[in-house]
């Protein structure tokens, strides 16, 4: 398949508007967005036929989207006419769009992909976050991809430093995935992510995930246990993080966040909760931005690294994200 022809996450339904577009890289696609008639979702070329102008600049008018130069306008299907030359008429590429988890989706015409259900069962959405990054798609998804960085970067969560050592790492390779379980020494979080989970000194710190490549995302569980009985903390989370390539030098990181509160005072308040989540998780991917940006070697190759016992997975995925997304035989 090509990388188009998988349903991504492009932008937060709440930034599309009746009357204004709004433009989109994917994958090197520049794409204008739109609600037509009834809130009906428009994704199409975003260049003029007649004068290469960006559609996304334009307006919305009557369910069609309209050009800011010359006034040439788009339905859905990328059928444009002139308004000075009523018989000429113009074609752009368009694409399928869905809204699903308050997110606009889109995916090219001819694909049969099935539009991701990321409900869960017990669990309370909150919400969804956009990042974006100034680094490739092979990197984000490597930093991603393993907690070893945890013991220095994010206060939230992740591995005591002084007992980093004792830290567990299992990995689980399939055809089309790969599934990584992590757990040991928690460090000591911030005062109110103590008091959200019910975190004490001492307690092991879990990170289970599963990485998928159709299209590239995660799904990553976390959650704190008592080391002597095992008894799980009064919070855990889940998140989808989808890693939507907009060129070879940017990456959109969308992240659908879930919570699980054994905490009774703490359901009633869910819109607070899920607010103070999403802004955790906006912090927390920007941590992780400022690592990605500031690599001396933006380089996607592996060559001359030294791995640790946490790496092993970064050659498992160039190989699924080079097999199976991009469609290539094999990992350069």
């Amino acid at each position: 398949m090509n990388r188009l022809d998988y349903w991504h996450p492009v932008l937060d339904s709440r930034e599309l508007t009746a009357h204004r577009p709004a433009g989109i890289k994917l994958a090197g696609c520049a794409i204008a967005l739109f609600r037509a008639e009834n809130g009906r979702l428009g994704a199409i070329e975003d260049k003029c036929a007649h004068r290469r102008m960006k559609l996304s600049l334009g307006r919305v008018q009557t369910g069609r989207l309209v050009c800011p130069y010359h006034g040439w306008s788009y339905d859905c299907a990328g059928q444009g006419e002139s308004p000075s030359a009523p018989k000429l008429h113009a074609c752009v590429t368009s694409y399928d769009a869905a809204e699903s988890s308050g997110v606009i989706w889109v995916k090219s015409r001819d694909s049969q992909h099935a539009l991701p259900a990321l409900a869960m069962d017990g669990w309370d959405f909150a919400g969804a976050v956009f990042d974006r990054v100034h680094a490739p798609l092979e990197l984000v998804i490597d930093n991603f991809s393993e907690v070893e960085h945890t013991v220095t970067t994010h206060p939230d969560f992740g591995f005591d430093p002084t007992r980093a050592g004792e830290a567990k790492v299992e990995m689980e390779p399939a055809e089309d995935s790969v599934t990584v379980r992590n757990h040991g020494p928690a460090k000591m979080a911030p005062l109110d992510t103590r008091l959200a989970v019910g975190l004490r000194r001492g307690d092991h710190f879990h990170s289970d995930y599963a990485l998928r490549f159709d299209p590239p995302r995660s799904s990553v569980t976390h959650w704190w246990t008592d080391p002597g009985t095992g008894r799980e903390r009064m919070l855990k989370y889940h998140l989808f993080h989808y890693f939507v390539p907009e060129d070879e030098a940017a990456t959109t990181i969308v992240t659908f966040g879930y919570l699980k509160i054994r905490w009774p005072l703490f359901r009633h308040f869910g819109p607070q909760m899920g607010w103070l989540f999403r802004r955790k998780v906006r912090r927390t991917v920007g941590e992780d931005a400022f690592l990605l940006e500031n690599l001396a070697d933006k380089s996607s190759g592996l060559a001359g690294m030294k791995l640790s016992r946490f790496d092993p997975i970064l050659a498992l995925t160039r190989e699924r994200l080079q097999r199976i997304y991009y469609g290539n035989g094999s990992a350069s």
